[in-house]
C-alpha cells in the first residue's frame, strides 16, 4: 500500500469503531498525563490529533464530538491545574481558543480528504461516462484476472467499438456525441453483473471483463448486450453500430493487455468484414 492508498484508507464498520475507541482512550491518557505532568510539560498539541485521525479516517461528525470532549476535558484540567484561585476569564478564553483550533482543523482536513478523492477519481474514471478509463480498468481489471487465475476459472473481454460514431459527431455536434457515449455506457452498465467490469478506453471504445465467463457465455453475452445498444441507437435516430471481438480464455493469461490485444484485432476483423457485428474466439 503506497502513501496515497495509505491516505485515502477507507476502514470498515468494525475498524471504525475501533479507531473511535482508541482515539476516546487516547484523549483520556492524554488528559490523565496532562494533569499528572502539570504546568511543567504542554501536551495541548496532543490533544487535537485523536480528533484529526477520527475526522480522516471515520466521519467529520464523530470527530467534532471527540473534538467537544477533548475541549471539555481540557478545560477541566486546566481548572484543577490552576486550583480554586484560578481566574475565570483566562479559562474562558483559553476554552474558546482551544475549540476554534480542533474545530478549524478537522473541517480542513475534511476539505484536503475531498480534494483528494476526487482527485483519485478523476484519475481513474472517465469525466463523461463515469466508467473507469483505461489506467482505471487496468488496475481493477489486473485485480480480477488474479484472481481468475487463481480460482482457475474462465475469463472473457469485450472489446467493442462504434460504428459512425464519427459521422453523428460531425453532423449532428459534439455535444449529441457525447450523449451518446453517456447512453452507451448507460446501458453497459445496466447489462454489468456484479462481478463484471466495464471502461471506457478512449474515444468511442469500450472494454467490458467478464470473469468467470467462457466462450459460449461470454458470446451470449456479447449478442444480448448488442442488441440493446443497437435498440438505444435507434430509440435516438442514431446511424450507429457496433463492431465487438470477443476474446475468451480458459486459462486465463498472466496479463491483462494479452487479453485486449486479443478482442482488439478481432473487433478489427469485424470492422474489416463490413462492421456491425461480433467475432468470438477462444484461446
Amino acid at each position: 500500500m503506497n502513501l496515497r492508498q495509505l491516505a485515502l484508507y477507507q476502514p470498515g464498520r468494525r475498524g471504525k469503531i475501533g479507531l473511535w475507541l482508541v482515539a476516546l482512550l487516547a484523549v483520556g491518557v492524554i488528559s490523565y498525563l496532562n494533569v499528572w505532568s502539570g504546568p511543567a510539560y504542554e501536551l495541548h498539541i496532543f490533544f487535537i490529533l485523536p480528533a484529526m485521525l477520527i475526522a480522516w479516517y471515520v466521519s467529520l461528525p464523530r470527530a467534532y464530538l471527540l473534538a467537544s470532549i477533548t475541549v471539555l476535558l481540557w478545560h477541566m484540567t486546566d481548572r484543577q491545574l490552576g486550583g480554586e484561585n484560578s481566574s475565570a476569564w483566562p479559562l474562558i478564553f483559553n476554552t474558546l481558543v482551544r475549540i476554534a483550533i480542533p474545530f478549524s482543523s478537522i473541517w480542513l482536513l475534511g476539505k484536503i480528504r475531498e480534494i483528494l478523492q476526487r482527485e483519485t477519481r478523476l484519475a481513474r474514471n472517465d469525466a463523461l461516462t463515469h466508467l473507469p478509463n483505461r489506467f482505471g480498468f487496468l488496475q481493477d481489471g489486473e485485480l480480477l484476472l488474479h484472481l481468475a487465475r487463481r480460482q482457475g476459472t474462465p475469463i472473457s473481454v469485450l472489446f467493442i467499438d462504434l460504428d459512425h460514431f464519427k459521422q453523428v459527431n460531425d453532423e449532428s455536434g459534439h455535444e449529441t456525441g457525447d450523449r451518446l457515449l453517456r447512453r452507451v455506457a448507460e446501458v453497459l452498465q445496466k447489462q454489468l453483473r456484479a462481478s463484471d467490469l466495464a471502461g471506457r478506453l478512449g474515444g468511442d471504445e469500450f472494454v467490458l471483463l467478464l470473469p468467470g465467463a467462457g466462450q459460449e457465455a461470454a458470446l451470449e453475452y456479447a449478442e444480448k448486450l448488442r442488441e440493446r445498444l443497437l435498440l438505444a441507437m435507434r430509440e435516438a435516430s442514431w446511424p450507429v453500430t457496433f463492431s465487438i471481438g470477443v476474446a475468451s480464455y480458459g486459462v486465463p493469461p498472466a496479463e491483462l493487455t494479452v487479453m485486449l490485444c486479443e478482442a482488439d484485432r478481432l473487433m478489427y476483423e469485424v470492422k474489416n468484414g463490413g462492421r456491425d457485428g461480433i467475432r468470438s474466439q477462444s484461446f
